[in-house]
C-alpha cells in the first residue's frame, strides 16, 4: 500500500491489450512510448508533493513508467479486460492510496499524447483554485443532421454564419479532474458541474485506429517542440556520442572482416551537424579500428576503439574537451553500452537493439543501426 499527502493525484490508465493497434499504449511519438507523454505532462502540472500514478497489467509498461519517475501500479486481471470502464480502475487505486476526500484526482488518458504547455497552464491555475471539477473539450461548430430512413434532414432551419453560431463543446477525452469525494459519491471521472477547458483540433485527436496514429505522428515533431526541456533537459546538444556497430553502422559484419555498411543517409546528417558547429565522438569495444577513410570524410576527429569501459573513456574524452556532461546524448545498442545509456541524461537505442538496453534508454528510435537510426537521432534534436 502506498501513503499519499499529495494534493493532486495523477492517474495514467495504460493497459497493454489493444485490438484495434497491439500494443498501442507504448506506439512511439518523436521517439517516446505514447503513454509516457502523459508522465510528461503530468509532471509539468503536478506540485512538489503530488502523486503520478501508472496503473497497467504489463510489467513492461511499468518499468518505463518508473523510468520516468511515475509510481507503478499492478493492475488486477479483473480491471485489465477490453470491456473494463476507466472509473472502476482509478476507484482501485483511490481505495489502495487511501487517497483523502479533499485531494484531486486528475485522469490524463495515454491515447491523447498532444498537450500544449499553453491548455496545461490554465488547467494548472484551476488545480491551485478551490475548483471541484474541470475537463478539457473541443469547441466545435458543426451543421448537424440526422438521417430518417432513406434521406438526411438537418437539425437547422436556416444556415447561420460560422461567427453567428454558438457552437458546441465535446468532451476531447483528454484530461478530467473530480474532487475525490465527488468521485467517491457519483463513481464518476468528472462532476456534473465543471469547468470545460478549450483545447486546440490538434489536441483533440484521440489515437484509435492507424490513421489516428499516423496523424499524431506527423504532427508531433512541430507540436512537441516545446516539450524539448522536458524530454531531454535544458542544455543545447551539441555533443553526440555513438557507438559504432549497431548504431552508426549496421549490426551485421562478416566473419575475419573490417568492413562495415554505413548508410548514407546517416553520414550527411553527421557531416551536416559536423558543419553546424556539433562535435561527434565514437567508441567501439572492437580491437581492430576500421573505417578512418570514412570518419575523416564525414569530419570525424575522435573515435576510441578497444575501449574496455565506454563511460571511463567517454569521461576522460568529454573532460578533456570540456564538454558539459549535459550537452551530450550518447546512442548505443548494446550490454557494453549500457551504463552509458544510465549515465546521460539524453541517451536512445536503435529498435534493433539488445532489450535490456532498449529498456534502460530514454529515447527509442525506429529505425535499425547503420540504417537510418543516427538521421533519426540528429532529427529529433531538433524538436
Amino acid at each position: 500500500m502506498v501513503s499519499s499527502k499529495s494534493k493532486n493525484i495523477f492517474i495514467i490508465p495504460a493497459r497493454s491489450g489493444s485490438k484495434g493497434i497491439k500494443n498501442k499504449n507504448t506506439k512511439l511519438i518523436s521517439g517516446i512510448e505514447m503513454f509516457v507523454w502523459s508522465i510528461i505532462h503530468a509532471k509539468f502540472l503536478s506540485n512538489k508533493n503530488d502523486l503520478i500514478i501508472v496503473t497497467s497489467d504489463s510489467k513492461k509498461y511499468l518499468q518505463i513508467a518508473e523510468k520516468w519517475g511515475a509510481t507503478p501500479f499492478l493492475r488486477s486481471p479483473e480491471l485489465s479486460g477490453d470491456k473494463v470502464f476507466t472509473e472502476p480502475v482509478m476507484l482501485d487505486v483511490l481505495k489502495k492510496i487511501e487517497a483523502p476526500a479533499n485531494d484531486k484526482v486528475i485522469l490524463l488518458q495515454p491515447t491523447s499524447p498532444l498537450r500544449s504547455k499553453k491548455t496545461l497552464n490554465i488547467i494548472k491555475s484551476h488545480l491551485n483554485k478551490n475548483v471541484n471539477s474541470l475537463l478539457t473539450v473541443k469547441h466545435t461548430y458543426q451543421f448537424e443532421w440526422e438521417k430518417k430512413q432513406t434521406f438526411g434532414i438537418p437539425l437547422y432551419n436556416k444556415r447561420p454564419r460560422r461567427q453567428d453560431m454558438r457552437g458546441s463543446f465535446i468532451e476531447n477525452g483528454s484530461v478530467y479532474m473530480n474532487s475525490v469525494d465527488n468521485f467517491f459519491m457519483n463513481n464518476n471521472r468528472v462532476d456534473k458541474k465543471a469547468i470545460l477547458v478549450s483545447s486546440s483540433e490538434i489536441e483533440s485527436i484521440e489515437v484509435d485506429n492507424i490513421e489516428e496514429l499516423e496523424i499524431i505522428k506527423s504532427l508531433s515533431g512541430t507540436f512537441n517542440k516545446q516539450w524539448k526541456k522536458e524530454v531531454i533537459g535544458n542544455k543545447k546538444i551539441n555533443t553526440l556520442v555513438l557507438d559504432i556497430d549497431g548504431v552508426f553502422a549496421s549490426n551485421i559484419k562478416k566473419t575475419n572482416s573490417n568492413e562495415r555498411n554505413y548508410s548514407t543517409q546517416d553520414s550527411n546528417a553527421l557531416s551536416n551537424f559536423i558543419k553546424s558547429g556539433g562535435n561527434v565522438f565514437l567508441i567501439s569495444s572492437e580491437k581492430e579500428i576500421h573505417s578512418e577513410k570514412l570518419f575523416k570524410k564525414i569530419g570525424i576527429k575522435n573515435f576510441k576503439f578497444n575501449s574496455s569501459n565506454k563511460l571511463v573513456d567517454v569521461k576522460k574524452y568529454l573532460d578533456g574537451m570540456k564538454i558539459n556532461y549535459e550537452n551530450v546524448c550518447f546512442v548505443g545498442n548494446d550490454t557494453q553500452d549500457l551504463e552509458c545509456i544510465k549515465f546521460f541524461n539524453c541517451s536512445a537505442t536503435p529498435i534493433d537493439s539488445n532489450p535490456k538496453v532498449k529498456m534502460e534508454s530514454k529515447i527509442q528510435l525506429e529505425a535499425g543501426g547503420g540504417n537510418g537510426a543516427v538521421l533519426e537521432m540528429l532529427r529529433l534534436l531538433k524538436l
